[in-house]
Order: C-alpha cells, then sequence, then structure tokens
C-alpha cells in the first residue's frame, strides 16, 4: 500500500497552490461548502489502491489513483478553476502522475465553478 497522504502534503506545501487559493484550504475530506469562507478550496482523495504485478506471490506494484475537486466561486477576486487546476496538473505531473481526467462538472451551488482532475500512477515496491 501507498501513502497517498505525502501528495496531499507536497499539494499543503506548495507555496504556489496556497497563494492561488488564498491559504490552508487544501482539504482531505469535504469541507462545508455553504460557507463561502471554504471558496476557493481544493479537495484531496484516495480514490483507488489495487495490487498489479506480482513476484514470489506478493504483488511488486500498487496502481493508484486520486481525485481532486477544485471548488471555486465566479467572483473577481478568485482564481479560476482552470487557473488552480494548472498548479495541480503540474505538481501532479512533476511526480509522474498521469492525468486521466480533468474537467468542469455541474455544480447546484450559485456561481459556483467545480472541475474534477483524476490521476493515476503506478508505484513499485523499492
Amino acid at each position: 500500500m501507498v501513502n497517498t497522504k505525502e501528495i496531499y502534503n507536497r499539494l499543503l506545501g506548495d507555496s504556489s497552490l496556497l497563494d492561488l487559493i488564498g491559504g490552508d484550504k487544501v482539504f482531505s475530506a469535504w469541507p462545508n461548502l455553504a460557507d463561502d469562507e471554504n471558496f476557493p478550496c481544493v479537495i484531496f482523495l484516495d480514490e483507488n489502491q489495487s495490487d498489479g504485478e506480482y513476484a514470489d506471490n506478493r504483488p511488486i506494484v500498487a496502481r493508484c489513483s486520486v481525485a481532486v475537486h477544485i471548488f471555486t466561486k465566479k467572483v473577481e477576486e478568485f482564481a479560476t478553476s482552470s487557473e488552480i487546476g494548472m498548479v495541480i496538473a503540474r505538481i501532479m505531473g512533476g511526480d509522474d502522475w498521469s492525468c486521466t481526467q480533468n474537467g468542469e462538472v455541474p455544480d447546484p451551488l450559485p456561481d459556483a465553478e467545480h472541475r474534477v482532475m483524476k490521476f493515476s500512477k503506478s508505484i513499485y515496491a523499492g
């Protein structure tokens, strides 16, 4: 099993992302999105980890997938979901994660933008 919280911690520590979203608004669980204080924000979710190739009856590859949800409001002082997404793509791509999905999804919140990005990576046991 892989500790994907290391990725979450890397997101937390990236100053370009924190500057863009206005502080400590990277979550590993859904915040209260009815509270405007939580906008803009990024939600990091560990979606799946499955065993890959085997050697000596042990898995030697973990196939990991993570989802990143970006929420922002359509107001002038907030970055757009695309701008935040570009920073996240740079962070994840820098660690060789492949982007498997990147798109806007309709959101019932008024004036909200919601982008979902999914990433995958095969990690070999060291």
